[in-house]
């Protein structure tokens, strides 16, 4: 009787199923997050190529840039920027003389999601960088 006993494995299947719907489900969880993450950067890389084209056309980071991040904003959602450059003509109104490197730094504090209430806070950044289009006399 007691090597029928010893011999009985009628649990073990039932904790294989549970281990391995477990195991998938957290591959599933992180599946989702890298997707969510793809598209959050190709959103970005498409955002920050559209405020790059606005300034390098006008040269400047003025009042066309801003009108085209607040309809960005309106439309993707909200991000942080940085927009800069090697040499302002102008520091006041921010102008940038034909030929120098502009740039615009795009970034978006998020989380890994899935685990729970536990966060992992994520920060992703795109950066562009152009030439101004524009000659200021």
């Amino acid at each position: 009787m007691t090597k029928r006993i010893i011999k009985n494995k009628g649990g073990e299947g039932y904790v294989d199923i549970c281990v391995g719907v477990v195991v998938f489900v957290i591959i599933l969880v992180v599946g989702i997050n890298i997707f969510s993450f793809i598209t959050l950067k190709a959103d970005m890389e498409h955002i920050a190529d559209e405020l790059l084209d606005t300034a390098t056309y006008t040269g400047c980071f003025g009042t066309d840039y801003k009108n085209v991040r607040q309809a960005l904003k309106d439309e993707y959602f909200d991000f942080d920027d940085s927009p800069g450059a090697n040499a302002y003509f102008n520091v006041t109104y921010r102008r940038v003389q034909l030929g120098e490197v502009m740039w615009v730094e795009i970034s978006k504090n998020t989380y890994i999601r899935g685990i729970g209430n536990f966060k992992i806070p994520v920060t992703l950044t795109v950066k562009r960088s152009g030439i101004s289009e524009k000659y200021w006399k």
